[in-house]
């Protein structure tokens, strides 16, 4: 009976242990905190066009890939906000190909810019880490970032956070 309760109080301690552990090393690191600016200098050079946005407008910066589900299923909000003209919005390939993403941007009839060259973006996704595709920045005016978005967007969730 004693030799059963010490490994029953072994057995607590030890999960007690390395739970916190493990909590300490997956704490969830923030994308980038908000508040903190994005270096759009080079924009006009990237993106082959003169960008300038108006006051009161949001620039959302969006990674995505061709073959990444919800990439797919929040184009069309994407979409639906650049439509509005308060939304600037500024898609990213990553880990695809630039044939690809042309298709791709042909088949849902996407007008907002979109950046397919991995040598262009580099300047972008080097200010920040990202964990995952599809993650959404939204900026203000200055550029400065209101909120990261890890995982798909909708219409909604940014009207309700600019709101």
């Amino acid at each position: 009976m004693l030799k059963r309760n010490f490994i029953l109080i072994a057995l607590i301690v030890l999960v007690g242990v390395v739970s916190v552990f493990f909590d300490n090393e997956t704490v969830d690191e923030e994308i980038l905190p908000s508040n903190q600016k994005i270096d759009l200098s080079n924009i006009n050079e990237v993106l082959d066009t003169n960008f300038q946005i108006a006051e009161e407008s949001y620039v959302i910066i969006n990674l995505w890939a061709t073959w990444c589900t919800p990439c797919i299923e929040e184009v069309g909000y994407l979409q639906e906000l650049h439509d509005t003209g308060n939304f600037y919005v500024i898609g990213l390939l990553v880990d695809d190909s630039e044939s690809n993403g042309e298709e791709f941007i042909l088949e849902q009839n996407l007008t907002y810019q979109n950046v397919l060259s991995q040598d262009k973006i580099e300047a972008f996704i080097t200010q920040f880490f990202w964990s995952g595709i599809p993650t959404t920045l939204l900026l203000d005016q200055n550029f400065e970032v209101l909120h990261t978005f890890n995982g798909s967007v909708t219409y909604e969730m940014i009207l309700d956070y600019v709101s």
